[in-house]
């Protein structure tokens, strides 16, 4: 990333939350989000609309950690809870990331797969994976910048694929509204998995390593997040609709799926070609758009707590262990996916292993952003501890409420 320590410019700022937003529906989370609608209808879209201000809180307080301390959330966590806690998180952070990683490049082959049926993906996803982990490596963060907020323009797809399946919008509106809950295992389970691609720490480690790249001064606090959550409301709003979409058709005619790319498959018969081919294009342009964040998430993360040098715009050779990390969480990844493990089990439950463990890392941040020892006078507000911790007892909640709900 950017190591200038010029103050960032309204547009750079919106270009991250954009970036940030968008990487949030990855393949793992937009089949997540498929399988919500395909298995529990519009029960769980409210829950998912109220969850936006939960996530852009969690964002708004990881970037005023990274505004104030000017250290990643790894280095914070091992400076004032000690290695052995900071590695524990971080593996658990690391193992979540590649598994997601793993799902995405799935994903994105079996999406290929669909729209150009000829091709042999065990050829054409190494090659394409080959050319990002270039771009990642040899080429400057703006350039990757530039790169991903290209890809996220395609996420329209999915609101124009909710359209053209016509829905009638004061029964969808009624359906949303007044939801149906099931207290069964499964759906709760379905929650837990919904929640953790919404609100999952790649996010918050990403979050917090903008805000140190960047450099900004720490009046910059309270505004900067303004600048940033349209691109998290844009991110839930195209979830939403995958959703929808899901609900509209899947659950409507009893469709079992296992994947976003079975979505799009089934969704030929039942919408059209053209909202199956936009769902398809959603997915590749989703993978490509959280694969480069998810690694070097992953390599910061690990940097951050060993005290390595780390950064995307250093030479491979001034930041080896960084490089080292993210290339073999990258092919890690890769080969999962090219593993033929059942999709639905890498896609679906790397999410609710992310479900399971945000809320205590989410616990851990909070803590950090209300000790005045670390914040000084910037210590998080009366009404971000309330939504924060509020998160952290949904979270717990649901994974609860899918362990011990009757059948």
């Amino acid at each position: 990333m950017p190591a200038t320590k010029k103050k960032p410019g309204k547009l750079k700022r919106l270009l991250n939350g954009f970036i940030i937003g968008n990487a949030d529906n990855d393949p793992a989370g937009v089949s997540t989000y498929t399988i919500t609608g395909a298995q529990t209808g519009f029960s769980l879209v409210l829950f998912h609309i109220l969850s936006t201000p939960l996530l852009i809180n969690s964002q708004a307080i990881c970037a005023r950690i990274g505004d104030v301390t000017k250290k990643g959330l790894a280095s914070v966590i091992r400076l004032y809870y000690g290695l052995p806690l900071a590695v524990s998180v971080t593996v658990l952070v690391a193992v979540a990331n590649i598994f997601t990683l793993g799902a995405d490049f799935a994903g994105v082959a079996a999406a290929l797969h669909l729209i150009f049926p000829g091709i042999n993906i065990w050829v054409f996803l190494p090659l394409l994976a080959g050319l990002l982990w270039y771009i990642i490596v040899f080429k400057t963060y703006p350039v990757l910048a530039r790169v991903l907020a290209g890809m996220g323009i395609i996420f329209l797809s999915y609101i124009a694929t909710a359209v053209l399946v016509r829905p009638d919008w004061l029964e969808l509106a009624k359906n949303v509204f007044l939801p149906q809950i099931e207290f069964t295992p499964n759906f709760w389970l379905v929650a837990v998995a919904m929640l953790g691609t919404t609100i999952t720490p790649f996010l918050f480690y990403w979050q917090v390593t903008e805000e140190v790249e960047d450099h900004p001064s720490v009046r910059d606090v309270k505004t900067e997040i303004g600048q940033v959550s349209w691109g998290l409301i844009f991110s839930n709003l195209t979830s939403t609709f995958i959703i929808i979409t899901s609900a509209l058709t899947l659950f409507k005619y009893g469709v079992k799926v296992q994947s976003a790319a079975d979505a799009a498959l089934v969704l030929q018969p039942l919408a059209g070609n053209l909202a199956a081919l936009l769902f398809a294009i959603g997915l590749i342009g989703s993978g490509i758009l959280a694969i480069p964040v998810l690694t070097s998430t992953t390599a910061y993360t690990v940097a951050e707590t060993f005290n390595w040098r780390s950064g995307l715009n250093r030479k491979v050779n001034q930041a080896k262990g960084f490089y080292a990390v993210l290339t073999l969480s990258f092919f890690v990844g890769l080969a999962i996916a090219l593993m033929k493990v059942n999709p639905i089990k890498i896609l679906f439950y790397s999410q609710v292993v992310n479900g399971v463990i945000t809320p205590f890392i989410l616990a851990l941040i909070l803590k950090l952003a209300s000790k005045e020892v670390i914040m000084n006078r910037h210590v998080i507000g009366k009404k971000q501890k309330f939504l924060g911790w509020l998160t952290v007892l949904v979270m717990l909640a649901a994974a609860i409420g899918s362990l011990v709900s009757p059948s």
